[in-house]
């Protein structure tokens, strides 16, 4: 019993001294933060190692993204800039770079189905052919820690035809009425309407990409009209040989009227159809009968009155003409040109100043046939007067550009005939080269005032080609046919009589001018918007990584 006593005496005595606990406690902590601190040092080392193989991977992806874009590079670099040819080789078929390391290499198969990989079977690594198929890039990519990446990148590749600027047509702006009895060539009117007047004639085609068309007693289009609006044909005697496309209605009346040509031409040439965004009225206005040799094609309602002969086929309800190529596309091929005295004529201007009608005549049929430039821009006259006349013929030997300054009036006047075959280029400075509504356009500095173009009845002018280029518009007598390019911000005053024509006709002066053609779609040297085979390497199918 004492015994006992005296244990408990002492373990009382023991526990009001917490020294012992405290230092326990304290150990306990600092074992349990020692754990913690391994813990996260070894977190830290793993996430450390982890990223560095990340960065590895990811550094070794980029670098075969980057082998795959210069490959992509490499291969278009083979592509002209207009996709008309093709020029390619063993070494365009693979390729290297440092910093980032890939290598590429560029496999190709004819099929329609796409690849899923650079493995699969009928690929090679040969050149893409003038036929549609698939372009796989298999690119390696390697960094400096050892990280690999390789990629598959799937692309189709295109060979088709497509329709391009092939040059420029002449430049009509506002609205335009014809007053040339007799014009020869494909008329463009870029913005505003177009009015054909009495007894004109167009042979060609016409097109009004911002507009509608009128045509009024005895018009004659030996060609198509392609219109964004309506046609109003509510007049008599009016001729249309090919198709009309309109993005409204079209309107003819009975008196005489004739759609299409006799005898027909040979298929696909259209022949007197009628394509209408709304409706076809063909009215039996008038005493005599109309003919319609082609299809009535018309989002809305056909109405054909019971004194016209119409034999094709009518489709009320049918899905809006198309216009290939476009209005637009159109409309892009007849951008104004501005052109002046620094625009590549490739020639040393000679001062015209002091030059006669003789001295010009003298210059121009000389026995050399080096082009020459004419230079009036900084003679002290009021107007810029050109004339030439004296002999009755003049044998031109060369091709001769005259150049007006853009703040004075040109006048040309021509009393002679001309032979040899060569370019004439009259040309009015335009008087800024600054964009306007983002696209070129005639900028006239003599305060708007027109320039004159005569030429005098009874000269024969047909064997040069004439080209007057005017940003203030033109206006004078034309009473001889000539053939070229009248090139104007407004030719509407120009008046034509003793049965004169203009017949456009195909000019170049590189680099002034490449090609100034006449005919918008067709066939010919003149056309200016051409159908072409074209290499194309599509949008990315799809890619796989590993």
């Amino acid at each position: 019993m004492l015994v006992i006593n005296s244990f408990l005496d002492k373990a009382r005595a023991r526990s009001g001294d917490d020294t012992g606990a405290v230092l326990v406690a304290v150990v306990v902590v600092m074992l349990l933060g020692f754990l913690v601190a391994v813990t996260i040092a070894g977190s830290v080392v793993f996430t450390i190692q982890a990223n560095v193989g990340n960065r590895s991977s990811t550094q070794a992806f980029i670098a075969a993204e980057s082998g795959r874009d210069a490959a992509v590079a490499q291969l278009g670099a083979a592509i002209s800039s207009n996709g008309r040819t093709f020029t390619c080789s063993a070494g365009t078929l693979t390729g290297s770079g440092t910093n980032p390391t890939y290598t590429f290499t560029i496999y190709w198969t004819p099929s329609d189905t796409a690849p899923t990989s650079h493995l699969d079977a009928g690929l090679s690594s040969t050149c893409p052919t003038g036929e549609p198929g698939h372009v796989v890039i298999n690119a390696v990519g390697t960094d400096a820690a050892g990280g690999r990446a390789e990629i598959d990148a799937v692309y189709p590749w295109d060979y088709k035809d497509e329709q391009q600027a092939g040059g420029v047509l002449a430049y009509f702006a506002g609205n335009v009425t014809s007053t040339v009895s007799n014009y020869t060539g494909d008329l463009v009117v870029r913005s505003g309407s177009y009015t054909c007047v009495n007894e004109g004639t167009i042979n060609g085609d016409l097109y009004v990409t911002h507009g509608s068309v009128t045509l009024s007693r005895e018009c004659t289009v030996n060609g198509s009209i392609w219109v964004r609006d309506n046609v109003d044909a509510s007049s008599q005697r009016i001729e249309v040989t090919g198709e009309i496309r309109a993005g409204g209605d079209v309107t003819f009346t009975s008196n005489g009227t004739k759609l299409g040509a006799t005898p027909a031409p040979a298929p696909p040439a259209p022949n007197g159809d009628i394509l209408a965004g709304g409706d076809i009225d063909l009215t039996d206005t008038g005493s005599t009968n109309g003919l319609a040799y082609g299809i009535l094609s018309a989002t809305g309602a056909i109405d054909v009155g019971s004194k016209w002969t119409a034999t094709g086929t009518r489709t009320p309800g049918a899905a809006a003409p198309e216009f290939n190529p476009t209005l637009d596309f159109i409309k892009s091929v007849t951008s104004w040109i501005d052109l002046d005295g620094a625009s590549g004529w490739g020639v040393t201007p000679v001062s015209a100043c002091s030059l006669s009608s003789a001295d010009i005549v003298s210059m121009i049929s000389n026995g050399s046939t080096d082009p020459i430039a004419l230079d009036y821009q900084s003679c002290s006259s009021v107007d810029t007067d050109i004339v030439i006349s004296g002999p009755s013929t003049v044998a031109v030997t060369k091709d001769v550009v005259f150049l007006a300054p853009a703040g004075k009036r040109m006048n040309l006047h021509i009393d002679t005939s001309l032979t040899g075959g060569k370019q004439l280029v009259f040309l009015h400075a335009d008087a800024s080269r600054a964009l306007v509504s983002d696209e070129t356009a005639p900028s006239c500095g003599n305060g708007n005032t027109k320039d004159t173009f005569d030429l005098d009845a009874g000269r024969d002018v047909t064997d040069v080609k004439i080209m007057v280029y005017s940003p203030c518009g033109l206006t004078g007598n034309i009473h001889a046919s000539f053939t070229g390019q009248l090139y104007s911000n407004d030719s509407g005053n120009l008046s034509f009589g003793n049965g004169a024509s203009y017949t456009c006709a195909l000019m170049s002066w590189p680099d002034a001018f490449e090609k100034l053609g006449c005919k918008v779609r067709g066939s010919g040297d003149d056309v200016v918007v051409e159908t072409v085979k074209v290499y194309k390497l599509l949008d990315r199918t799809y890619q796989t990584e590993r």
